[in-house]
C-alpha cells in the first residue's frame, strides 16, 4: 500500500480488506491497539497504517488459523509499524520542539 497519508472511511476499509463493517468494529474492541481516528462527527478514519495492521490481523486469523486472543497476544508484543507520513509528521513536531528549546536557550543565555 502506498504511503499517501490518505484516510479511509469504514466502508472503504471494509471493501478494501474484504471484511464486514461489523467485524471492523468488533476488532476495535478486541484489539485496543487498533484505534482509528474519528472525525468531529464520530466517523472512523482508517490510516494506511491502520489498514496494514488490519491486514496483519486478517493474515493471523485466516491464514494461520489463530484465535482472536492469540492474535491479540502476538500483536501486543510488537508495536504497529508507522507509515511514512506519520513518521514525517512526528519528526516535524520534534524539530519544531527542538527549535523552540534552542530559541529559549538563546534568550536565557
Amino acid at each position: 500500500m502506498a504511503s499517501s497519508g490518505r484516510k479511509y472511511k469504514i466502508g472503504e476499509a471494509s471493501s478494501l480488506l474484504g471484511v464486514p463493517i461489523t467485524t471492523l468494529r468488533s476488532w476495535e474492541r478486541a484489539f485496543p491497539m487498533l484505534a482509528p481516528s474519528k472525525t468531529r462527527g464520530g466517523h472512523r478514519e482508517y490510516s494506511e497504517s491502520d489498514l496494514s495492521f488490519l491486514t496483519r490481523i486478517i493474515d493471523l486469523l485466516r491464514n494461520e488459523g489463530r484465535s482472536v486472543p492469540s492474535v491479540r497476544s502476538i500483536l501486543e508484543k510488537r508495536p504497529p509499524a508507522l507509515d511514512a507520513p506519520t513518521v514525517e509528521s512526528l519528526l516535524l513536531e520534534i524539530r519544531k520542539g527542538l527549535a523552540i528549546l534552542s530559541a529559549t536557550d538563546r534568550e536565557i543565555a
